[in-house]
């Protein structure tokens, strides 16, 4: 009951801001009631809030109601049992006898208070079936997803009544009511701003569990993403009331309306560039990318004297940067030099109109573009004294100082456990110092990403730490990565019995005898850290034999000629039991004569009884088994008893019950010696022999969305003659199947075929019939799921 606690903090306006002092007898009694509050006396603050309501309502002071009324419903979330409902009867109580503006703020509430309520517990509502009507026309916790999506709908448009009258509503008689922030009123100027602006927040939802008309709305015109003054005057027309993408468009298309006259272009452009954006990221038509280009492009021109252009400039930048974002060496050369383009509009932009708020933004991107980044990957292990490479991933960087520290096994742990990156820089900068070198990158100034590779000369036996900085360049980025030394790999077989490593020289692969082997290990996740010493035989081995217990966190130090190796973490599992006994298995098989019975009719059975001992199978002979017939409930009908002759079989017969519930029946054997026992089912169904049967023509074209399909079908008796003036009655359904890789890993998920078609025919003189179709995917899912259609 408590989750609904963070609805009055995340919602249009904030219940939570201590009133202002505006010289009337509400401050202090919003000061008393905060003070109740901090003291956790939410009974009495509730009281005194009731009080407040009171007075408000007889005063006719809105701004008043509505703050008691969230007071309210925040403490009924602590002192109700059933507050999220309650909460909302309070809310439509007082909607019925407000009055304009209040009744638009509380319809707004209202309809957020259902949206997030549905957004806190989407699975139930995606459990849960339609409807024709309201299971509980007051409970909306127990409507379907549709119905809710259609009140939420419903109190959204109920805000906005009354356009005119809130777009001349300032917001000076509502300022407790609102969590406003320095330089807000400039942009939500109005409380048709305000209102706006949170519908919107819903119907530019992704959400898509909701059913859908066959004739859904989608943004497919490519004139959606057109400028400002052709949008005013775009005809929004669709017949799908479900659509929150085109309610959303409408309010859009309002917004601009509303505010295309203003001498100040803020409102209007910000409306605008929010629309273009939800235009391009919910369209389905070709090419939008180029359209939305095309659009910003030509909205800065033609505002190219005033410095709100450098908004549509930004968002310009910001779609090269995206597009540069997706460059690849290999698979996406076209976009390399996006970056580039970006961070020269930009850079006009700042120039041009150094004091906007598009210029502001593109400092922020500007930054983003030239950033560097560097990140290093080197070998594990590499050979002694011999020189390697290791890869360098960077970006607007021109060189590069190397630089290897000598560490060991305590402070390689150490370091690992420090956070932030300034303090593990620091941790290396004071290890040993053993060799520092420099390197050239490649920098074309395309602003991307690209690997190198850098030479790493030859180091001694050793472990160490090599950091990499850029070299003669202001910036802080570093990267670092550890590497081993040494000539020596393991190699690790895993036994029944034994654990056996060998040691061999990862340059030749020849084995290393005499090498000195310390395990340092923990048994059973128990301290404290135990060790074994071994010694590599001349083939390089060294076997250890396995007990009942592991050993984890194993970690082995090897030594050989003044060389050392640091090898871990390994696990060693304990000694699996073997069962050294000659087991015995036996097993029944059971046989019916058929699958489907009429009721009354025999069952005739027969079972084998086998044992397996050493992989060899055989017959059991002798034994007594019993066999016992059961009805659909589980109930017993009859139980037989038998002894296998020399081949292991026996056979019997039931007769089925003549009347009583039809169904599934069961027979259940089971060997006196309780060795083995068996079940098998059979279906018991009331049926009558057919005199005919219907079949189609074999389906050889292909077809597509839309298509119209024709299907060519034959009744025939079994006698052989044409069945002639029949009605045939046919249904149509469609299954559609898709990928569902979150859904235990299955490949496909299969939907439940839905009826999309019925209706009757008759045969013609040669039997045959035709049922015609067309092919109309799941209007709930994208078209490019694929679909079979069932008849």
């Amino acid at each position: 009951m408590k989750r609904l606690s963070l609805i009055f903090t995340v919602i249009l306006f904030s219940q939570m801001l201590q009133a202002q002092d505006n010289g009337d007898s509400y401050t202090s009694l919003w000061k008393e009631v905060l003070k109740l509050e901090s003291e956790d006396l939410t009974k009495s603050a509730l009281k005194l809030v009731e009080t407040i309501s009171s007075k408000a309502e007889k005063e006719n002071n809105s701004e008043q109601v509505v703050k008691a009324l969230l007071f309210v419903s925040k403490y009924a979330m602590t002192l109700e049992e059933d507050a999220q409902l309650n909460i909302i009867n309070r809310f439509k109580a007082e909607i019925e006898k407000a009055e304009f503006p209040t009744k638009n703020i509380l319809e707004s509430y209202l309809a957020n208070l259902h949206w997030q309520y549905f957004q806190q517990n989407r699975y139930q509502f995606y459990d849960r079936s339609n409807t024709e009507s309201k299971v509980d026309s007051v409970d909306f916790r127990t409507w379907d997803l549709r119905t809710l999506f259609h009140e939420i709908d419903t109190h959204f448009q109920a805000s906005l009544e009354n356009k005119k009258e809130l777009q001349e509503t300032n917001l000076k008689g509502l300022k407790e009511l609102l969590n406003q922030q320095k330089g807000s009123e400039t942009f939500r100027p109005t409380l048709y701003d305000i209102l706006a602006h949170t519908a919107l927040q819903f119907y530019k939802t992704n959400e898509t569990a909701i059913t859908r008309p066959a004739d859904k709305y989608e943004i497919n015109d490519p004139e959606t993403i057109c400028e400002a003054y052709q949008f005013a005057h775009y005809d929004i027309n669709t017949n799908d009331d479900t659509s929150l993408q085109a309610k959303a468009l409408k309010i859009y298309q309002e917004l601009i309306q509303f505010h295309f006259d203003e001498p100040k272009l803020e409102l209007l452009v910000m409306a605008d560039i929010e629309r273009l954006n939800f235009v391009y990221q919910n369209g389905t038509f070709e090419s939008k990318e180029t359209y939305y280009e095309e659009t910003l492009k030509n909205s800065a021109e033609h505002l190219k004297h005033n410095q709100i252009s450098a908004l549509y400039s930004y968002e310009l930048a910001q779609l090269y940067y995206t597009q540069g974002r997706t460059y690849h060496a290999e698979t996406k050369e076209e976009t390399r030099w996006k970056n580039k383009e970006a961070l020269a509009l930009c850079d006009e932009v700042i120039a041009r109109f150094p004091d906007s708020m598009g210029a502001e933004k593109c400092k922020s991107l500007r930054l983003q573009i030239l950033t560097p980044s560097l990140s290093i990957i080197t070998e594990q292990h590499v050979a002694v004294n011999q020189p390697s490479k290791l890869l360098v991933n960077c970006k607007n960087l021109s060189s590069l100082q190397l630089t290897a520290y000598a560490v060991n096994s305590n402070e390689i742990k150490e370091l690992e456990r420090l956070y932030p990156p300034e303090k593990q820089l620091t941790f290396i900068e004071k290890l040993k110092q053993v060799k520092s070198w420099s390197a050239t990158l490649k920098n074309e100034k395309d602003y991307q990403q690209h690997g190198i590779e850098v030479l790493l000369p030859a180091l001694e036996n050793g472990q160490y730490i090599i950091l990499a900085s850029p070299e003669k360049e202001n910036n802080e980025s570093f990267a670092f990565s550890k590497i081993q030394v040494t000539d020596m790999a393991l190699v690790e077989t895993n036994g029944n019995s034994e654990q056996r490593y060998q040691i061999i020289n990862r340059t030749t692969g020849k084995p290393v005898s005499g090498a000195d082997l310390t395990f340092t290990y923990l048994k059973n996740y128990n301290k404290p850290y135990l060790t074994k010493k071994e010694r590599t035989d001349k083939m390089g081995f060294v076997t250890i034999p396995l007990t009942t217990e592991n050993w984890n966190d194993v970690k082995i130090e090897v030594n050989h000629n003044e060389e050392k190796a640091f090898i871990g973490e390994y696990y060693v599992n304990g000694k699996r039991e073997t069962n050294t006994l000659n087991t015995i298995s036996n097993q029944l098989f059971l046989f019916t004569d058929r699958s489907i019975y009429r009721p009354g009719q025999p069952v005739y059975f027969k079972g084998i009884l086998m044992e397996t001992s050493e992989e060899k199978s055989k017959v059991v002979a002798d034994e007594s088994v019993s066999a016992v017939l059961y009805d659909v409930n589980g109930q017993e009908i009859t139980e037989l008893e038998f002894t296998t002759n020399e081949f292991g079989s026996f056979n019997g017969e039931f007769i089925l019950p003549s009347s009583g519930l039809t169904g599934e029946f069961f027979i259940e054997v089971d060997a006196f010696s309780g060795t083995a026992n068996k079940t098998q089912y059979i279906s018991v169904e009331e049926y009558k022999r057919p005199k005919f049967i219907t079949s189609f023509e074999p389906v050889t074209e292909t077809y597509k969305v839309n298509d119209s399909i024709t299907v060519t079908g034959i009744a025939s008796a079994y006698a052989g003659s044409k069945i002639t003036n029949a009605n045939v009655s046919y249904r149509v359904k469609r299954a559609v199947y898709f990928p569902r890789w979150y859904y235990w890993r299955m490949p496909y998920y299969n939907q439940a075929p839905q009826e999309i078609a019925h209706g009757e025919t008759t045969t013609d003189a040669s039997g045959n019939y035709n049922i015609s179709f067309k092919a109309l995917p799941d209007t709930s899912l994208s078209k490019k799921k694929p679909t079979d259609f069932q008849l």
